[in-house]
């Protein structure tokens, strides 16, 4: 009896507490109403997003869902809610250029989970806030130059060539590969190299203590999104970013491998061309090992998904329009010859078409579906009397924006002369470096490494459709990183040309 009563007690305690919840989510749902937002219908107890919430759709394509349902009412921003926190959301191109440009100082910070003592791997330029960032990205902008980017081609050059020799026979065979792992190691040799100065070589030896680092970055299950939402709230997207650091194993990998290599270099006097060895450099100028530490794995985490995402997806999209791969095949041979060990930098980047090609998947599949940022301070929307307050997350639906039908007409067609000189592309409606003085500061090694890798990849091979993967890539609706991760690998028949 005593137990039938505790458990009936425990009933209403639960359904009480579930009711008061909800009420004060539905009040917490009336925010932007309150000030004169446009808004939708926000659900219990995730707010806009609970198809993504849920694992049933893309983040990236449940916000491309609400930039249309704003922008076909007419709104040139709204205002939505993750949880039960309010998101400033603009959808109109001016309004995205004020946000990343015009008005920058109202919204200078990202809104990424930090932790300096917890997470010393969170704590790099993506992520660092106000003048910390500021401080960082002067040192750092000397770095992504050129003549840097330069003076590490050579390191790309030799892993490219491998790459190939890793495709020869299964081209000789006329076989089929999924280009998104093979790339994946692809750009894991490049930037194992790059940042951390070691042969990681995992195109030959694909299950490396490196290799498995990196899975445990990119494949985190989704209890930890659960784990995360209970510890740290997800009122703010941006802390998504914490999955990716917070794992002890890696955190002590990464630590322990920049440190002995650094060591290393300084009791050997070894010099090498590479982004460690330019850290090394700003010692001079105050930056500390954890910072080194930090910065190293951040140019790891960026440049490794994105490029081989947007290789492999360039090289499917290729094998959907033989005309196109014929005419950039025929670009390749005529300007840089049939020996790609040859390639020159300056000639390699200087290829037009490659380049209308790479921006065009870029627009189709950008690696980095949304921006967020955080605003710093009271910020009145323009033309209208909305204010947005202090600490309040904001996004952009960079998906959105490049397949608005308005802007680029016939958005899934796969048309690189869309970005013809004598095509203009509205402003701000192509950002898949983002934009402005908190754009993507390695574009520039991103783009060198994509570039050579698919002039190296089709002056051997030719690419072919599978029927393993869609006509349109679709998007893992489970991914827990801000990458625009494809569902179900990237196939391809090979062909040696």
């Amino acid at each position: 009896m005593v137990l039938l009563v505790a458990v009936e007690l425990l009933s209403v305690f639960v359904i009480t507490l579930i009711a008061a919840l909800y009420l004060y989510y539905r009040h917490c749902f009336s925010y932007w109403k309150k000030r004169g937002v446009p808004q939708l219908n926000p659900s219990f107890p995730v707010g806009d997003l609970a198809s993504a919430a849920w694992g049933k759709e893309s983040v990236y394509l449940r916000l491309q869902h609400l930039y249309h349902k704003f922008k076909d009412a007419g709104h040139k921003f709204g205002g939505i809610y993750f949880t039960n926190g309010p998101i400033y959301f603009p959808v109109d191109p001016d309004l995205v250029k004020r946000l990343l440009v015009s008005d920058f100082d109202h919204f200078v910070d990202r809104g990424m989970y930090i932790n300096e003592e917890k997470l010393p791997l969170s704590v790099h330029i993506f992520s660092m806030k106000g003048e910390q960032w500021r401080n960082v990205r002067i040192k750092f902008t000397p770095t992504f130059t050129s003549g840097k980017m330069k003076s590490m081609y050579n390191i790309l050059v030799k892993i490219s060539k491998n790459l190939v020799d890793i495709l020869e026979p299964f081209g000789a065979q006329k076989m089929e590969v999924d280009m998104k792992e093979l790339l994946l190691r692809y750009t894991t040799d490049i930037i194992g190299s790059t940042a951390f100065g070691v042969d990681v070589n995992s195109l030959t030896y694909p299950e490396t203590e490196f290799a498995r680092m990196v899975a445990m970055i990119f494949n985190s299950p989704p209890w930890k999104l659960l784990k995360m939402a209970f510890q740290e709230g997800l009122q703010n997207p941006g802390n998504i970013i914490k999955i990716a650091h917070d794992n002890k194993t890696v955190q002590t990998y990464f630590n322990d491998l920049v440190k002995k290599t650094v060591e290393y270099r300084d009791q050997n006097n070894v010099v090498r061309d590479d982004f460690l060895n330019m850290l090394m450099q700003l010692r001079s100028s105050g930056m500390q090992l954890p910072e080194i530490v930090s910065q190293s794995f951040l140019f790891f985490t960026a440049g490794f998904e994105t490029s081989s995402s947007t290789m492999s997806n360039c090289i499917h999209e290729l094998a959907h329009n033989q005309d196109i791969q014929d005419k950039l095949r025929k670009e390749i041979h005529e300007k840089l010859g049939r020996e790609s060990s040859t390639y020159a930098y300056e000639d390699v980047l200087g290829l037009p078409y490659l380049d209308k090609c790479i921006k065009e998947t870029l627009r189709k599949y950008p690696p980095v579906a949304m921006l967020n940022r955080i605003c710093i301070k009271k910020y009145q929307v323009p033309g209208t009397d909305v204010i947005i307050e202090e600490g309040t997350p904001v996004l952009v639906s960079v998906l959105g924006l490049h397949r608005d039908p308005e802007y680029f007409p016939d958005p899934l067609e796969f048309d690189p002369d869309r970005f013809s000189s004598d095509n203009n592309v509205v402003p701000y409606t192509y950002l898949p470096f983002g934009e402005g003085p908190r754009n993507c500061i390695g574009l520039r090694f991103g783009l060198m490494q994509t570039k050579l890798g698919l002039a190296t990849l089709l002056n051997d091979f030719k690419f072919l459709p599978s029927p393993k993967s869609p006509r349109h890539l679709a998007v893992d609706p489970s991914t827990t990183t801000i990458v625009f991760n494809i569902l179900g690998g990237v196939h391809t028949k090979v062909v040696k040309v």
